[in-house]
């Protein structure tokens, strides 16, 4: 149930400098995820505050849409982020304590950072703070298990198996991230469109009585590119992972997994350009993907308990 291959890397001398220049670009993207907040957030209340609800003196408030936005971004990112980074470090020789910790830590407050924006905008401007210190203790915790493991493979001993308490608290985090995931694309998709068919025609060919335009093709392909790699990188984690559990249709909901993200993206193509009426595939096929995100991460939720 690992995410890399785990068997004597530093003997296997091209894998071993290909995970330390990986190791070096997970290094870079934790450099760059301060320099991201900073920009985007800042790091004080006020500038925080700016962001989600402008300037103090002529408010308005982030809108759902672009809320949800980013937080379907950001959760997406942290999960892998987490997968591969903890799945080195479980290799490494530090104590079983150490690594549940960090992996405990690192994981809720990666998941609280996101979902704190929701409480920010619609609870209190005052979960700005839980938002900040979340980001911090996220960024030292990743930071601190990003340089002990870059320690491990550049000074220490051969890497060794984890216990498999380890393994299966990391798999339980992960699942709990897509969980989070599953529920944040059904807020990006209301924010956006809509649940019913004449809302998601309107979305992409336009409705002149609340002025909105046909969506382009170079606009729609913006969406559609990123997708293709960012769901199909989803779904062969996931369906490697459900692998190793006990489920007997573990192929088919796999194949379903990239069946249903790519009919999703695809079919905004089909609504633009084909017949308005596809509107109802964009929508089964949306309810279809959620359904198997929950069930799968439930599945790997229930083999990391057992």
């Amino acid at each position: 149930m690992r995410f890399f291959i785990s068997a004597n890397i530093k003997s296997n001398r091209p894998l071993y400098y290909l995970i330390l220049t990986f190791l070096l670009f997970l290094l870079f993207y934790w450099i760059s995820s301060w320099i991201y907040f900073y920009h985007k957030y800042g790091f004080t209340y006020s500038s925080s505050f700016k962001y989600f609800f402008g300037d103090p003196n002529f408010p308005e408030r982030i809108s759902l849409s672009q809320l949800s936005e980013d937080m379907h971004v950001d959760v997406f990112l942290k999960a892998f982020y987490i997968l591969v980074l903890f799945s080195l470090f479980l290799l490494s020789s530090f104590s079983e304590k150490l690594k549940t910790t960090l992996i405990i830590g690192t994981t809720f407050s990666g998941i609280f950072a996101v979902l704190s924006d929701l409480l920010i905008v619609y609870a209190s401007p005052l979960f700005i703070y839980v938002k900040l210190f979340s980001f911090f203790m996220f960024q030292i915790l990743s930071g601190v298990v990003l340089l002990l493991t870059l320690l491990f493979f550049i000074f220490m001993g051969e890497d060794k198996a984890s216990g498999i308490s380890s393994i299966k608290l990391l798999l339980l985090m992960f699942s709990f991230f897509l969980l989070v995931f599953a529920c944040i694309n059904f807020m990006v998709f209301f924010s956006k469109m809509g649940f019913t068919f004449d809302n998601v025609k309107d979305y992409y060919l336009g409705n002149p009585s609340t002025f909105s335009k046909p969506k382009t093709f170079e606009g729609m392909l913006k969406v559609f590119h990123p997708h293709l790699l960012s769901m199909a990188i989803y779904s062969i984690t996931v369906s490697h992972l459900l692998l190793f559990t006990n489920s007997k249709k573990k192929l088919l909901i796999g194949l379903s997994l990239f069946f249903f993200s790519f009919l999703d993206n695809l079919s905004g193509f089909l609504i633009r350009f084909v017949h308005p009426q596809m509107a109802i595939v964009k929508v089964f096929a949306f309810l279809l993907l959620q359904c198997l995100l929950f069930y799968t991460s439930l599945l790997l939720f229930r083999s990391s308990k057992a």
